[in-house]
């Protein structure tokens, strides 16, 4: 914890208390200010000519008949409407006592990310679209019967749907694009006296929305993704309703946190530092949504928070592999801020690369796009004045490769290609702000693809509350294609979303400047009794093989543990002559283990329960066996453990 931090713990506490017993909240609404507006939408019908458009209609049907699911697991609808308090695993009703002090992460049996997932109203957008489209008004009224039920049962300030502030900042972002799809406050949904009573309703919910997340601002450890979730939530409802005066305040109050957030949580190179692939997708979500809306409402961010989102999108494009896979590194829980896109070739990390391509008129980008082969994006008709660019395949091969403030070196042939090789190796910190909540002990960490097929991979997540030693597991240094000293993590774990001990890693300087190697330590057991220095070089050698060395400044020989994870359905097959071959789908890779001066065991473990190994999970909650080579063997100073891999093809070697 920042020194600083300590009193204004103490002093939320505070606020807490007096919020919980009415002082200093929003329970009344303030009147309109005299020049009240509403805002200009950021999202627009595109037509039914649009990519995409069945897409919407057929996600918008399946809600009418009242199916829905969060992560895989379908959500009780009775007439249609979910319980809002109600776990939909378990069944276990939640308390609308004051939010703030549901201790969310310990509900006996509850996880509640199922239950936040509902209420974030992502999956309300398909209705808002199909209405735009069609002007069917069952859509329109399921709305109405959704809306008018969320707010009977979601007082200002009461449940587990306030209980963590970035909740309410999400909401409003989708409720802003729904509002902007049934037409405003001219919508037939608000006609009449009761419509009239649900939009002031409604309009109440949203100021006390806006000052909750504001009032809870997340400060100190707790500024990563949350506070711009907060804030662009805030920023984008004070554009959409600039019904009170407060609110105007909140408004620049907000940009200016995310024109200052986004430059400390993002590289220079573009790389979010949270050390998480998908914390870098979701708060740039949160990003261009409020990009977005300004420039819909003419109050435009500054060209430097544009230029940042430039080069964050860039890396994602860079981080991309031929099928438009985006590497596993750091938390994953799947999360996604606002959608517009529902149809099966509509990833939100391609999306995120289209809509950078149209923002800022980069042909490299958009021929990225095109190299993946996901056909035309389905979100962008529904933003106006995004154009695709024309695709220019020349400055695709200049993509950057090396991310060195960040902390990511991409190292390939034929990138961007049908036959493109690539390794992404993990030279960076441990995470973010002290505590590296979602980042993972996976320091010089490489993964390997081929031809857009993933061949040694990171495992995941898989949970984040439901399952204390798998929770540590996937965070922990056993679950990355790294070398674990001692059998211990690279720093001292502390609960799920805490690490104890920071990890620096250093890029060492080498002589070659082709760009087909990198030399890098890390600290991270530095304080072990004996201190030890992990050194890792990694060679893309001209014969197209790629050469992982690794070895240890220390006193004393210590035991350490090579792991080599592959994804779901591989297999491992002992060659003899200290030769292994993976097989993923129809690609082969030789690893071939060389440890001088020592001898090592190596085994292949798939699917361990206790001590957990041998597991991969790609969505989640969901995890299934994969095999992992592990190479275990006594290594003094200077000794080198060498893999060596190989790229071959019906049994014979490719080059």
């Amino acid at each position: 914890m920042y020194w600083q931090e300590v009193p204004y713990r103490a002093w939320s506490v505070v606020r807490g208390i007096a919020q919980s017993k009415g002082a200093f909240d929003a329970s009344i609404v303030p009147p309109y200010a005299a020049d009240a507006r509403w805002g200009h939408a950021w999202c627009v019908s595109p037509g039914r000519a649009a990519a995409g458009a069945e897409h919407v209609r057929t996600a918008a049907e399946q809600l009418l008949d009242g199916h829905l699911e969060v992560f895989g697991h379908p959500v009780p609808m009775p007439d249609g409407v979910p319980q809002w308090n109600v776990d939909p695993v378990t069944g276990t009703r939640i308390d609308t006592t004051f939010g703030l002090f549901i201790d969310f992460r310990h509900i006996r049996g509850v996880d509640i990310k199922y239950l936040w997932e509902v209420n974030r109203h992502l999956w309300w957008v398909p209705l808002a679209q199909a209405y735009a489209l069609y002007e069917d008004r069952r859509y329109l009224d399921r709305l109405g019967q959704l809306l008018g039920s969320w707010l009977e049962a979601c007082p200002y300030a009461r449940g587990a749907n306030w209980s963590s502030p970035v909740e309410p900042g999400i909401r409003l972002i989708n409720w802003s694009i729904v509002w902007g799809l049934i037409g405003g406050e001219q919508s037939p949904l608000f006609a009449g006296t009761a419509g009239r009573r649900l939009l002031d309703r409604w309009l109440a919910s949203i100021f006390q929305h806006m000052r909750f997340a504001s009032d809870n601002y997340s400060k100190y450890s707790s500024a990563d993704n949350h506070l711009i979730g907060e804030a662009a939530g805030v920023y984008v409802a004070a554009q959409t309703w600039d019904r009170w005066r407060q609110s105007r305040r909140l408004r620049r109050e907000a940009k200016a946190i995310l024109e200052r957030e986004t430059l400390l949580q993002f590289a220079t190179d573009g790389v979010n530092l949270e050390q998480a692939s998908c914390y870098h997708k979701f708060s740039l979500q949160f990003l261009l949504a409020a990009g977005l809306c300004g420039r819909a409402n003419s109050d435009d961010f500054s060209p430097a928070f544009w230029a940042r989102l430039e080069a964050a999108i860039t890396f994602l494009a860079a981080l991309m592999d031929a099928a438009g896979h985006v590497p596993s590194i750091g938390d994953s829980d799947d999360g996604e801020v606002w959608r517009l896109g529902h149809g099966p070739n509509d990833p939100s990390y391609r999306s995120i690369v289209a809509i950078g391509a149209a923002l800022f008129g980069r042909g490299d980008l958009q021929a990225k796009l095109l190299s993946c082969g996901g056909g035309a994006d389905e979100q962008l008709p529904w933003l106006p004045g995004l154009g695709q660019p024309a695709p220019d395949e020349r400055a695709l091969r200049c993509l950057p490769t090396r991310f060195e403030r960040g902390g990511y070196v991409i190292l390939g042939e034929s990138l961007h290609t049908p036959e493109e090789f690539r390794a992404t190796v993990d030279c960076g910190p441990l995470g973010y702000n002290r505590v590296a909540g979602h980042g993972h002990a996976d320091a010089l960490a490489v993964q390997v693809g081929w031809g857009g097929v993933q061949m040694l991979v990171d495992p995941g997540t898989y949970c984040y509350n439901a399952a204390p030693a798998l929770r540590h597991f996937f965070r922990g240094t056993h679950a990355h294609n790294t070398l674990v000293i001692d059998d211990c993590d690279q720093s001292a774990y502390g609960a799920s979303f805490l690490w104890l001990r920071d990890v620096a890693c250093t890029l060492v300087p080498e002589e070659s400047t082709s760009g087909r190697s990198i030399h890098a330590t890390h600290d991270g057991y530095g304080r072990l009794a004996d201190p030890v220095t992990h050194h890792r070089r990694v060679v893309l050698r001209d014969d197209g093989s790629l050469v992982v060395e690794d070895w240890i400044e220390c006193a004393q020989p210590h035991r350490v543990e090579l792991l080599w994870h592959a994804p779901v359905g591989a297999r491992f097959v002992f060659e003899g002559d200290g030769a292994w071959l993976l097989t993923v789908k129809d690609r082969s890779l030789r690893l071939r283990l060389e440890c001088p001066e020592s001898s090592f065991e190596a085994a292949v473990i798939e699917g361990r329960e206790s001590p957990p190994q041998g597991w991969v999970s790609i969505r989640f909650y969901q995890r299934a066996p994969a095999p992992v080579l592990s190479a275990r063997a006594m290594l003094g100073k200077r000794q080198i453990l060498r893999t060596q891999i190989v790229r071959a093809a019906d049994g014979r070697r490719t080059q």
